[in-house]
């Protein structure tokens, strides 16, 4: 057999190969057209082998002017195929040019099948018998060219230029591999082809058509990069199970509450925490609206909640309790985030929670505690008024009470003489002084005592009080601003004093702004040195306070709500008084009210002990 023959079947059948390979990668994956093009390529090359075969053996000067038609389509079918297969698979070629080279194309489609001879020859005159260098004959037309043949040309030389921009932005964009393996094939057997046939047309190159030779190097890449992506998805679709295998491992495992949710609200997917959490089995939570979890009462929190995912796409923190199928209500904490489709749609949404209802509870249990000893404080302090007061006034009472009784009885005999009774209006007034030497002394003493003091960090003591603060805070809706200077000095102190100071105060602030909007309730806490004393002072944004009652705050039983005792801002000044510090309140510019206190320094105090 020839040659000639076998060479051209090969590269025929190679191509329908290649062709049949394709139809199959586009039937596992049918959303990639490219496998369309790439199949039409294929055939188109492989027809391309067989009319470039026939033009070899052509017995007549007809039968060579058909195959020359036929050939014209079949390049067509891989010319214009490649031009858009280049556009989608590298996503960098230029669509207008796409379609210049296209329109180009068709042009010279319809140039080809309107000549007599064919879109090379305007006229073939005959047939020339050619002899390869191994000495195999094959013949070629003989003619004059046909001016329309600069169409094509000028379309290959636009296919070059397309594909070279692509290739070159390609690799700009990281794709290197698909800009020299698919782009330089392209320019490289375009170009070979370009050159080639003009030349066998002109009978410069006495050999036979090559363009199906050309063309299979093309396609042969194009099937490279599509089984090496084909390779490549399989390669990432095992990674994708190996990494679902491992996520649903985190999510039958972890310990905490999972729950997916479908695109209607309702529960798609329980872990098995969740399951032992609520008693309820993943047969009996599938399906259910996700807002019937927390009942009737936080129905409305899950939907806001979630409809707030949905319509900005963050993550999201929400509480919302569950109720067990025991009847339990536990509170939980969810972070909710969004879950998209492939194409960015939304796919629903998987809520992460965390169990705090002991947590919750044992917050309550310290605002307890809190409150009791705050108010146990107080009850201390004026217990030990009272019994001191009862102690120390009972005698010069007790004698006040006597001359008094013995007054009345000498008015009534009628025996009492007057130097009598100016004696005992002396002994009332004298124990009456004496009366209120006690309350001074008393007074005095509140201010002595036995102080414990120790090297306090100022941002530790107010970080502990906002942490025991924080639930009350959130119940108010208040904001927390914390400004203190990460070189702040150290206060030689009693940090427990200084916890009830600082809480004494934070607890007036916020009281101070229930009768604001919650959206502008607002608490500041700053801190700076001056004169070697540590300035803290606490801001709200409630009313202020009467100017009329700013002198009367710190003291004692003076208060300006209905239920206080006005103890408390009276023990605050007195705490920071016996530590060497003082304690006042002013309104601020603008709205709200500041209340100050300073504490020496540690290295002050080092100072004045040294000093």
């Amino acid at each position: 057999m020839s040659p000639l023959t076998v060479a051209w079947s090969m590269f025929a059948a190679t191509s329908f190969v290649l062709g049949g390979l394709h139809v199959i990668l586009w039937l596992k994956d049918r959303q990639r057209w490219i496998y369309l093009l790439s199949v039409l390529m294929a055939f188109a090359a492989g027809a391309t082998a067989l009319t470039d075969l026939g033009l070899m053996y052509a017995d007549s000067p007809e039968t060579f002017r058909t195959l020359l038609k036929l050939q014209g389509l079949t390049i067509f079918l891989i010319l214009v195929p490649m031009v858009w297969f280049v556009y989608g698979h590298f996503g960098t070629a230029r669509l207008w040019l796409a379609w210049t080279i296209t329109s180009l194309s068709g042009v010279s489609l319809v140039i080809n099948f309107l000549s007599p001879h064919s879109l090379v020859f305007a006229e073939l005159v005959a047939l020339e018998s050619a002899t390869t260098f191994w000495g195999e004959q094959f013949v070629t037309g003989v003619g004059s060219a046909n001016p329309w043949v600069i169409v094509p040309h000028a379309a290959s030389f636009l296919i070059v230029i397309y594909v070279l921009d692509a290739s070159v932005r390609a690799w700009r964009r990281g794709f290197r591999q698909r800009a020299i393996l698919t782009g330089g094939g392209i320019i490289l057997f375009t170009v070979l082809a370009g050159v080639h046939t003009p030349l066998v047309d002109a009978g410069i190159v006495p050999t036979p058509y090559m363009v199906s030779f050309w063309f299979l190097a093309i396609v042969v890449a194009f099937s490279y990069e599509l089984v090496s992506n084909a390779v490549q998805v399989s390669r990432y679709a095992r990674e994708i199970k190996a990494s679902e295998k491992r996520w649903r491992t985190l999510m039958e495992n972890v310990q905490l509450p999972v729950i997916g949710i479908d695109g209607d609200r309702r529960i798609s997917y329980v872990n098995p925490f969740l399951e032992k959490l609520s008693g309820y089995r993943r047969a009996e939570l599938i399906g259910r609206s996700v807002g019937s979890l927390g009942g009737e009462s936080d129905s409305v929190e899950v939907v806001r909640a979630l409809a707030q995912v949905e319509n900005i796409g963050a993550r999201h923190q929400s509480r919302w309790s569950l109720v067990c199928a025991s009847g339990e209500k536990r509170d939980l904490l969810w972070s909710t985030v969004e879950l998209q489709n492939s194409d960015g749609s939304h796919a629903g949404l998987l809520s992460v929670g965390e169990d705090i209802t002991d947590r919750l509870q044992a917050t309550r249990d310290l605002q307890h505690t809190q409150r009791e000893l705050e108010h146990m404080t107080r009850t201390n302090i004026l217990g030990e008024l009272a019994s001191g007061l009862a102690h120390e006034l009972n005698q010069p009472l007790a004698a006040i009470l006597s001359n008094a009784q013995a007054a009345r009885r000498g008015l009534a005999s009628g025996s009492t003489n007057r130097v009598e009774q100016l004696e005992i209006l002396e002994d009332i007034i004298r124990d009456d002084k004496r009366a209120a030497e006690v309350i001074q002394r008393l007074r005095a003493l509140l201010h002595r005592g036995e102080i414990k003091r120790e090297i306090v960090n100022v941002k530790e003591v107010v970080h502990e009080v906002n942490q025991l603060l924080h639930a009350e805070l959130v119940a108010r809706h208040v904001t927390l601003n914390v400004d203190l200077p990460d070189d702040l000095p150290d206060v030689e102190a009693g940090r427990v004093e200084i916890q009830q100071v600082l809480m004494n105060l934070m607890l007036n602030a916020i009281r101070a702004l229930a009768r604001v909007p919650k959206e502008n309730r607002q608490i500041g806490i700053h801190a700076i040195l001056v004169d070697g004393e540590l300035q803290i002072a606490i801001d709200d944004s409630g009313p202020g306070v009467e100017s009329d009652n700013l002198g009367r705050l710190f003291e004692a039983f003076y208060t300006t709500e209905n239920n206080g005792l006005g103890m408390g801002l009276s023990i605050c000044r007195r705490i920071v008084e016996a530590y060497g510090g003082r304690i006042w309140a002013e309104n601020v510019v603008g709205g709200g009210a500041r209340f100050s206190f300073t504490l020496p320094t540690s290295e002050m105090h080092s100072l004045k002990r040294h000093g």
